[in-house]
C-alpha cells in the first residue's frame, strides 16, 4: 500500500514538505494535481519539479511545487513523490486527508520510509540508524559521526572484520573437509595469529566506545561542592548568560539544572547541583540526594572550591575520583597568593570571568585527550557496542578451543556466531522485531 506523511518539522513555516511512496503512487497523485500549464500533465518527467494546483473533489486546497522519483532511484527505493506546500497545519491536514481518504494511502508509520530504504537495500542498518543520529546531532562532533556513519565508513571498517572471519572460516572448513588429503593448511600458529589480528581490531573497536559516546552525546559536567563556593556563578560563566538563581543565602540551588553548550565542536551537558550541607529542609535534601546521582552518571566533575576558605578536607574531597575530576577554584580575584595547585587544578573568578575559557578547553582535553576528531572506527551506538563484545567473546572462544586442540568443528562453531553477531550490526542477520524497534524510534515522516 502507498504510505504518505509530512517529511518536514511539524508547525506554522513557510513551506512543507509531504513524502508519499509505494507502486502507483504517481497516477494516484496526478489525480489531485492540475499543472499551471495544462498540457505538461502528458510531459511529466521524473525528478523535475511541476508546479501547479492540490485539490480533491469540491475545492483547490493549494499551490504546490510536487516532483516524481522512480522505482530505484528514489529515497526508498520505490516509486515516489515529494508535495511542498505552503507550511500551514491546516493546509498540510487536508492534503494528507485527501489522500487517506482515497484508501489507497495510509499515514507512514515511524521510521517507515528509511525502513524502507533499508528493506530495498539502499543502505544497511549502521546507515540507517546514522539517519536518526544526524537529525538528532547537536554539536560538530556529533554530525561529523552521523554523517560519516550515513556515509558508510563504519560499515566499511565493519567489512573488512567480516572478510577477515569468512577467511578463517574458510580455511577451517576446508580443512575440515580435505583433513586426509595431502594438502598445504595453515599451521596452529597461523590460525592463530589470523584469531589475534581479529581480536585486537575488534578490541580497538570495542574501547573507542568511550570516545564515540561523547561525540553523539556529549560530556556530562556535573558541578559540584559547598554551598556558595560558586556553583551556579560558574553555571552562567560557562553559558554567558544568567541562567541561574545567584544569591548570598545557603542552598538557593535545590534541583538539577541541566543545560549545553559546544566547545571545539564538542557537547557539554553541564549539571548544576545543590550545595553539600547538612540540612533538615526536605526539598533541599531531596536536591542534594540527585546530586549524588549527577556524580555517579558525570564524565567529569568539577569540584568548585571557595579560594578563600577552602580547607585540606574540603580540596581533597573527590580525590578518589580523581581520574573524572577537576578541582576548580573560584573567587581567585580575592585572594592575594594562589592555592597550592597540580597541573590538573583551575582558577578562576565567576565576577571576573578569568580563567572560564581556558576551564572550557581542559574540560574537553581531560576527557578526551588527543582524540578530538572523530574517526571511522570509532563506535557511538550502544547497540554496536554490545554486539561486537559478544563477537569478541565467541571468537576468544573460538581461540581457546584452537589453543586447547579441539576439531575444527568446535572452533567453527564459534567463528559462525561471531560472523552472526557482526551481522546484527549492519542487518544481515538482525531479527525483524529489532529492526523494527530501531525504526520506531524514528520520527514520523522519516
Amino acid at each position: 500500500m502507498i504510505i504518505a506523511a509530512l517529511a518536514s518539522a511539524p508547525g506554522k513555516c513557510g513551506v512543507s514538505v509531504i513524502r508519499i511512496s509505494g507502486e502507483n503512487c504517481i497516477s494516484l497523485l496526478l489525480n489531485f494535481f492540475t499543472p499551471k500549464n495544462k498540457k505538461m500533465i502528458k510531459k511529466m518527467e521524473y525528478s523535475k519539479l511541476y508546479f501547479g494546483q492540490f485539490h480533491d473533489s469540491n475545492e483547490v486546497i493549494d499551490e504546490i511545487m510536487i516532483s516524481f522519483f522512480k522505482n530505484g532511484v528514489s529515497y526508498t527505493g520505490e516509486e515516489s513523490a515529494e508535495i511542498t506546500c505552503h507550511g500551514s497545519p491546516l493546509i498540510i491536514r487536508k492534503i494528507l486527508q485527501t489522500l487517506y481518504t482515497s484508501n489507497k494511502v495510509r499515514e507512514a508509520q515511524p521510521g517507515e520510509f528509511t525502513q524502507k530504504r533499508f528493506m530495498n537495500g539502499k543502505i544497511d542498518l549502521v546507515q540507517a540508524e546514522a539517519v536518526i543520529d544526524l537529525i538528532n546531532s547537536e554539536s560538530d562532533s556529533a554530525y561529523e559521526s552521523s554523517k560519516e556513519q550515513m556515509s558508510g565508513s563504519l560499515s566499511t571498517e565493519l567489512l573488512k572484520i567480516k572478510d577477515m572471519l569468512v577467511n578463517l572460516l574458510s580455511h577451517l572448513e576446508l580443512e575440515l573437509d580435505f583433513a586426509e588429503e595431502d594438502l598445504d593448511f595453515m599451521t596452529k600458529d597461523e590460525i592463530d595469529d589470523k584469531f589475534m589480528i581479529a581480536l585486537n581490531v575488534i578490541s580497538k573497536f570495542i574501547t573507542s566506545f568511550n570516545s564515540g559516546k561523547i561525540y553523539r552525546e556529549g560530556i556530562k559536567v556535573a558541578l559540584v561542592g559547598k554551598v556558595n563556593a560558586g556553583k551556579s556563578s560558574l553555571m552562567n560563566c560557562l553559558l554567558n548568560t544568567e541562567r541561574v538563581i545567584v544569591t548570598e543565602i545557603e542552598g538557593t540551588t535545590r534541583d538539577i539544572i541541566e543545560e549545553k553548550i559546544e566547545v571545539n565542536g564538542i557537547m557539554l551537558r553541564i549539571f548544576d547541583t545543590a550545595g553539600f550541607r547538612i540540612t533538615e529542609d526536605l526539598v533541599e535534601k531531596e536536591g542534594i540526594k540527585r546530586s549524588f546521582k549527577a556524580i555517579e552518571d558525570a564524565d567529569l566533575i568539577l569540584h568548585i572550591l571557595d579560594a578563600e576558605t577552602a580547607d585540606e578536607n574540603t580540596i581533597n574531597e573527590y580525590s578518589h575520583l580523581k581520574n573524572k575530576t577537576i578541582r576548580v577554584f573560584n573567587k581567585i580575584d580575592k585572594v592575594k597568593n594562589k592555592p597550592a595547585l597540580t597541573e590538573e587544578d583551575a582558577v578562576i573568578s565567576c565576577k571576573t570571568a578569568q580563567g572560564i575559557s581556558e576551564l572550557k578547553n581542559q574540560i574537553v582535553e581531560k576527557v578526551l585527550k588527543d582524540d578530538i576528531t572523530y574517526q571511522s572506527s570509532h563506535i557511538t551506538n550502544l547497540r554496536h557496542y554490545n554486539i561486537l563484545r559478544e563477537t569478541y567473546s565467541n571468537l576468544e572462544l573460538a581461540r581457546e578451543s584452537l589453543v586447547d586442540g579441539q576439531n575444527n568443528e568446535v572452533i567453527i562453531l564459534d567463528v559462525r556466531n561471531a560472523l552472526d553477531r557482526l551481522g546484527e550490526i549492519t542487518g544481515e542477520t538482525t531479527g525483524l522485531d529489532i529492526i523494527n524497534n530501531i525504526f520506531g524510534s524514528f520520527c514520523i515522516g522519516k
